[in-house]
């Protein structure tokens, strides 16, 4: 249930970005294109899995603790996607740090040494054919690197992000309000990751020979995901009617047949009663937000020589 509530989310933050951020660079999109695709399969093959435990494999106990598509699904998909936001996270911060290297090479050397140990436990339980059997000494050193690895990275990832962007002082308290925004998000997504990780590490070493870290494992990927394109969907700004009637927007807002230039604030009442339009309301991309890499080069750039 997890996963698939995770996947909903996931589908919608995906939506959100296609429908606000038409003006990305080709590889910002592609990369969240690509991710949202690998988590459609994943998803597929967990649920094939699920129905060949619970139905195909109803009362067979061997079932129960065979591994399946797990060794794909579980460790080395999560290393992919993991890997992607983490290295995608390290590029951000090279540009926020006015091309310094030496945050992004810990956080990269750091991400890509968890997805070799989550590939190497993906190996490993695929010989084994028994999750039970993942307990011994090869697989635990595996599963420690791969999750502490992740964990550690994603605190990592918060941390300079949060120095990064904090020492950032614009003088506007629009884009201040916007900086704030952006530094929580990221310090909320890693936090939440890392406990992620963490929380299937513990389980994994408190009860062995069983599969109880796999209730967590099974939508650890998605946590990635998610955590990922949230971050980017950050500058995207939603406008909607409240209650009153009333549409408030800093970025405007687009009407089937008319348009409301921006900073305005338009009575849809008075709207629809006239022309009997209904509201089209959009997401666009607020462009004093540094998400894309073409925005984050001049925002370093003009910070550069105060800043660092």
């Amino acid at each position: 249930m997890v996963h698939w509530c995770l996947f909903s989310t996931l589908s919608v933050q995906t939506y959100i970005y296609y429908d606000g951020a038409a003006t990305d660079r080709l590889l910002t999109k592609s990369l969240v294109y690509a991710v949202y695709v690998m988590e459609c399969i994943q998803t597929g093959f967990v649920s094939y899995d699920a129905f060949t435990i619970f139905a195909f494999g109803f009362g067979d106990l061997q079932s129960l603790t065979a591994v399946h598509f797990h060794w794909l699904t579980i460790p080395i998909m999560s290393a992919f996607v993991s890997c992607i936001s983490q290295l995608f996270y390290a590029y951000r911060i090279f540009l926020l740090s006015g091309r310094r290297k030496f945050a992004p090479s810990i956080i990269g050397f750091v991400s890509l040494t968890s997805a070799a140990a989550a590939i190497s436990t993906g190996v490993l339980a695929h010989k084994a054919g028994d999750a039970s059997k993942l307990s011994t000494l090869g697989p635990s050193l595996s599963i420690g690197f791969w999750c502490g690895g992740a964990a550690l990275c994603d605190i990592l990832i918060a941390s300079f992000m949060t120095h990064y962007l904090a020492k950032h002082d614009t003088g506007f308290r629009h884009t201040q309000r916007l900086i704030s925004k952006l530094i929580r998000v990221t310090v909320e997504t890693g936090t939440l990751t890392a406990v992620g990780a963490l929380l299937d590490l513990i389980l994994f070493f408190a009860f062995p020979f069983q599969e109880v870290y796999m209730s967590v494992a099974l939508w650890l990927p998605k946590l990635y995901a998610n955590a990922m394109i949230m971050v980017i969907n950050a500058r995207l700004k939603i406008v909607y009617s409240n209650g009153d009637g009333h549409v408030t927007t800093r970025s405007g807002v687009r009407f089937r047949g008319l348009t409301a230039s921006p900073e305005t604030v338009v009575d849809t009442r008075l709207l629809q009663s006239r022309a009997n339009i209904p509201l089209d309301v959009t997401i666009r991309k607020d462009p004093s937000v540094y998400s894309d890499t073409m925005e984050m080069k001049k925002m370093a750039s003009a910070f550069h020589n105060d800043s660092f």
